[in-house]
């Protein structure tokens, strides 16, 4: 069975049913607070994608962007698996493992709130934004063909989604998977204006460079916990970036 004959059973996702999940992906990478689920999120965020692009490139060259998805994916598996997924080693003591433990809540004001309702919330406030934003005919891509409208849709969910969920993050994990959420929207958009091959390769290159640099900033963060392991005068504010 050929990617095309895939393709015309798919047929039903296509278009704006299509833009709808890449969006749903989005939202749940953003608020599940398992690094775990959020890349199994990912990976079917990369096959929503596929079903946009290839509105917009040759068949054959989408499914590369479904691969290099994957591959990154594979990328950030094995690198969450060697880092614990963003926890503290497994090997600290009880009383090592609660000064390290990664802050649960958020101040708001008066109130401290649960950091995944927070990012729920969020979510929440930034869907409303991505559906107006879309809708209005000064924020339209430009250079975008009518016929592919719901791509405006795709591209200013992933672009802000992407930047929330790095504003939100609190590992090197999260971040690279934010990073690329926004990637992905800037693709699709690029890909309706270039359909080079320099241009898919030089955008694969770049979806892996930003694995591989999330890749070395998460062991090189888990390393440092556990060479340091609770030194004096050390707080996990240093260890994970918290500020």
């Amino acid at each position: 069975m050929t990617i095309f004959d895939w393709l015309q059973r798919l047929e039903f996702l296509r278009g704006e049913p299509a833009a709808w999940l890449v969006g749903l992906t989005a939202v749940i990478v953003v608020v599940v607070p398992d690094a775990r689920l959020a890349l199994l999120a990912m990976a079917g965020h990369y096959f929503a994608a596929l079903l946009l692009f290839v509105d917009v490139l040759d068949p054959r060259l989408a499914i590369v962007k479904l691969l290099v998805g994957w591959f990154v994916c594979l990328i950030l598996y094995l690198t969450g698996r060697q880092v614990n997924w963003g926890h503290a080693p497994d090997d600290l003591t009880e009383a090592e493992a609660a000064q390290w433990r990664q802050p649960q809540t958020v101040r708001v004001w008066r109130y401290r709130l649960p950091l995944w309702a927070v990012r729920v919330l969020l979510a929440g406030l930034a869907l409303p934004l991505v559906l107006w934003l879309s809708g209005r005919p000064n924020v339209y891509l430009p250079l975008l063909p009518d016929n592919l409208a719901y791509l405006n849709l795709a591209v200013i969910a992933l672009l802000v989604l992407g930047l929330l969920h790095m504003a939100l993050a609190v590992h090197p994990l999260e971040a690279g998977m934010g990073a690329l959420l926004f990637l992905t929207g800037f693709e699709l958009f690029y890909s309706s204006l270039d359909q080079s091959l320099a241009a898919l390769t030089l955008l694969a290159a770049v979806n892996l460079a930003v694995a591989l640099a999330t890749a070395y900033l998460a062991q090189a963060q888990y390393e440092k916990i556990t060479l340091d392991r609770l030194i004096p005068g050390d707080s996990p504010k240093d260890i994970f970036g918290i500020y």
